[in-house]
């Protein structure tokens, strides 16, 4: 059968069609993003022991702590070089130097639950990332008491367990090096700290996340150019979620309503994450997209590259750029700066870098910690410390705090102590925070055993002018100093100031109770606990509390 020739009018349609059609393609190749990278399954070469941490019976707002053998099953060595929890109850350390073949590290996986979190079930991840082959995840659980202590109670840290045997282990294979900060000793040395820039950062390109299911919302699988894109990672069991919760869904409806599109990401399945929204307390308040995302793929993608992780947390992306992330209570800024169209990314590079790099000298610091307290010999940890300060100047003050605090209570030093507390005032003399942080330690820091009371005073008049009277922390400090040294109505009288110039409702509870202990209690020095160093016990290690001065704190962190 013949079929007509085509009249010539429809030949050049189809011709102007075909030209439409490569000039849209064109265009469609310059606005949109490239397409998603297939998410390759990295070859096992990390085995976990305990493949699953089992933390037991947990109390609310008390630290506990498992060690976890990781073993490298591969034939070459792998380093770790980060690790991140699905919580901010969860935190955990990883080796920081190589791990060798057939070899094992330790990493301390630390869980201390919130008072909101009493009687809850708790599953939670930590994902170590392997440097060059990927992620691997290891599942927390535990079970949350509801008796909450009457005072801080020391942390449990669980002692570690014979490697098993098996198929994959050596019994007579190599011992891993010593995590980053340890003395090895064959070697005698001690491990410099590494300086680490974040590989997520504002400004970074970022391919559209790879999302397993869409339990509310339209699925998307590409940016849409020009749209706003806030993603909230979150965990419906998650305390300090639940606390943000109207926070975030103010957010939702004032800028989903300006074209903003916001998707709340969980690592719980979905049918769970179904019932959380059907819930009679979640109903009608979850005005945007969630996703159950199990693999993680999301926070391997987004959190793991900053070097920490917590929920909640908010990252935000327009056409593919990384514009901000951090704490909902800290989006207001970068939000209405991205609705108004003045937003830029590069304005909060540097410091949301440097945060990230205090991170990894928070698991370096911690490290050494761990084996400063086998011993009760804390002078590693002032070498450790000293190598942070070389390797991070822009925060040498705070670090410099962190190292008095040490000499002064840990290491005893004494007068030598006060005199390097001087020379750091002298050398940062209009770092507010610093100063504060040197006056507390004095103040405060439970193992000083001869208090400085009249340097405390000291450094406290210092901070308070340099902050013009304005600082609710400092004026708590002030009501310390004068509280320490037996003043009751001065140490009411900046306690009250403390409390009227705190905005956040939580911290302002602290200085309430504060500012009760001065009217209440005999004015006088805090005393001095000894301490109490690493014993066995039925088979568990008892420590130090994680939340005092032991193990210096990350800086990015701000203390009351």
């Amino acid at each position: 059968m013949a079929f007509p020739k085509p009249a010539r009018t429809t030949v050049v349609a189809i011709s102007a069609l075909a030209v439409m059609a490569a000039g849209l393609t064109m265009v469609a190749s310059t606005l949109l993003p490239p397409p998603i990278p297939e998410i390759p399954v990295p070859p096992k070469v990390i085995a976990f022991e305990p493949a699953t941490v089992e933390m037991g019976e947990l109390t609310p707002d008390v630290a506990k702590t498992v060690v976890v053998r990781l073993r490298n099953l591969a034939n070459h060595p792998v380093r770790v070089t980060t690790a991140v929890a699905s919580c901010g109850c969860t935190t955990s350390t990883w080796p920081t130097e190589p791990i060798a073949p057939g070899a094992f590290a330790e990493a301390s996986v630390t869980v201390k639950p919130s008072k909101e979190q009493a009687g809850e079930s708790l599953m939670k991840t930590v994902t170590y990332l392997v440097e060059e082959v990927g992620p691997f995840t290891v599942t927390v659980l535990g079970q949350v008491s509801k008796a909450t202590p009457a005072s801080a109670a020391p942390a449990v840290t669980a002692a570690p367990q014979p490697p098993a045997a098996g198929p994959s282990a050596s019994p007579a294979g190599p011992a891993s090096k010593p995590a980053a900060g340890t003395t090895s000793a064959a070697s005698g040395k001690q491990s410099p700290f590494r300086r680490s820039n974040p590989t997520v950062f504002p400004g970074s390109r970022l391919a559209f996340p790879n999302l397993a299911t869409w339990v509310q919302g339209e699925p998307a699988t590409a940016w849409a150019p020009g749209t706003v894109y806030v993603f909230e990672f979150f965990s419906t069991t998650c305390s300090h979620c639940k606390e943000f919760a109207e926070t975030v869904e103010g957010y939702a409806r004032e800028y989903g309503a300006k074209g903003m599109r916001f998707v709340a990401i969980t690592d719980e399945q979905a049918p769970k994450v179904q019932a959380w929204l059907d819930s009679a307390e979640k109903k009608g308040h979850v005005p945007y997209s969630v996703v159950s995302d199990p693999d993680r793929s999301a926070v391997m993608q987004m959190q793991n590259g900053t070097f920490r992780n917590f929920n909640p947390r908010f990252f935000i992306v327009k056409d593919g750029i990384v514009q901000w992330f951090g704490h909902p209570k800290e989006a207001a800024e970068p939000l209405a700066k991205l609705a108004a169209g003045t937003w830029d990314p590069a304005s909060v590079r540097a410091a949301i870098d440097l945060d990230g790099v205090a991170a990894l000298a928070k698991n370096y610091l911690d490290n050494i910690a761990r084996e400063c307290e086998k011993t009760d010999d804390w002078k590693p940890m002032l070498v450790g410390l000293d190598s942070v300060i070389a390797a991070m100047p822009e925060r040498a003050g705070q670090y410099e705090a962190q190292r008095f605090t040490v000499m002064i209570g840990l290491c005893d030093m004494g007068d030598a102590g006060d005199d390097y507390g001087r020379e750091v005032a002298r050398r940062h003399p209009q770092e507010m925070a610093t100063i504060r942080s040197l006056s507390r330690a004095i103040l405060q820091s439970p193992y000083v055993k001869n208090r400085n009371l009249d340097l405390g005073m000291e450094f406290a008049l210092a901070a308070d002018a340099l902050a013009k009277g304005e600082d609710a922390r400092v004026a708590d400090t002030m009501a310390l100093a004068h509280f320490s040294k037996g003043d009751r109505a001065k140490a009411i009288e900046h306690g009250e100031r403390a409390v009227r110039l705190e905005k956040d409702p939580r911290q302002r509870e602290v200085y309430e109770k504060a500012l009760e202990k001065y009217r209440t209690a005999t004015p006088g020095p805090e005393p001095t606990r000894p301490h109490p160093g690493v014993t066995p016990v039925g088979g568990q290690v008892i420590s130090g509390n994680a939340a005092t001065p032991a193990r210096p704190a990350d800086p990015a962190q701000s203390a009351p």
